[in-house]
């Protein structure tokens, strides 16, 4: 039968050209996670930004295996180089097909310009809000882990777009605490309580000292704020305070309103137990 005769013998001649190209593209594909996982381990072991070369490691990987893929298309004889020139139209109707993606991928490269935030960091995003520790960031999306256990995948255009808010940038923070005073308090006597209070307290700063500031005075009420410093992982410190404030107050037979606006305690306390390992 010549036309079995003409397949066989165009099955020997193209069967290793085959057989090496399947070789090829398995020395690509697996070689490119080796390729890697050696830039991860390297990271690692030098102590180098995991977040910036978890980029690099990623892109290495993928060039490496479009390298391996075209070597294995030119092993069967396949015109690469024509196909990388006539591939122009291809690559803008695919293009557009995958903005989303490509979106992704440039929010991806601006975030790694910018670091916003690095890996275990706490941050905040949205409208709507969000809040979790960073876990993965690779080119197109960020894994996070919410303060209810519960991982999300937010593409990083989501994430680049949107006020991100990192809650652990620095090492202390500092309680706001708004006062509301009747005028016909002696509002320095209620000065000198509060700040030799929050002097006293342990978890509270010796530098920079605690402060009260003056915001506003009216006919009926002068308003003030107290600022004062503290560790990042102090747990609950927020309303701790203000519950030892009111006693002293009270005590001292004052009128004071705290805080004198809308305080999220419950935010204060999820934060920062989640950062001293409380949750």
């Amino acid at each position: 039968m010549p036309l079995l005769d003409e397949f066989l013998a165009y099955l020997r001649d193209f069967l290793p050209s085959l057989v090496g190209a399947v070789v090829i593209a398995l020395i690509g594909w697996f070689g490119s996670y080796w390729v890697k996982r050696s830039v991860d381990g390297l990271v690692e072991r030098v102590g180098w930004d995991e977040i910036t070369w978890g980029y690099v490691s990623t892109l290495a990987r993928y060039f490496f295996l479009a390298l391996m893929f075209m070597a294995a298309l030119r092993q069967i004889g396949f015109p690469i180089e024509s196909f990388l020139v006539s591939g122009g139209l291809t690559g803008i109707i695919i293009g557009m097909g995958a903005r989303r993606s490509i979106a992704n991928y440039f929010a991806g490269l601006m975030m790694l310009g910018a670091k916003p935030f690095d890996k275990g960091d706490l941050i905040e995003f949205g409208p709507p809000q969000q809040i979790g520790f960073v876990t993965h960031v690779n080119l197109s999306y960020t894994g996070l882990l919410t303060l209810d256990n519960a991982r999300i995948v937010v593409p990083n255009s989501v994430l680049w777009r949107n006020k991100i808010i990192n809650h652990s940038s620095y090492d202390m923070r500092v309680l706001q605490i708004p006062l509301a005073v009747d005028y016909v308090v002696d509002l320095d006597w209620v000065k000198d309580i509060a700040l030799a209070k929050l002097r006293d307290h342990p978890a509270i700063l010796d530098e920079p000292a605690p402060r009260f500031k003056m915001l506003e005075v009216t006919a009926e009420v002068e308003r003030a704020q107290l600022l004062a410093w503290t560790a990042a992982d102090s747990v609950n410190l927020y309303g701790e305070v203000i519950t030892e404030l009111r006693t002293e107050f009270a005590d001292a037979g004052l009128e004071v309103t705290i805080p004198a606006k809308d305080v999220n305690l419950t935010g204060e306390e999820y934060l920062w137990q989640k950062r001293a390992g409380a949750l």
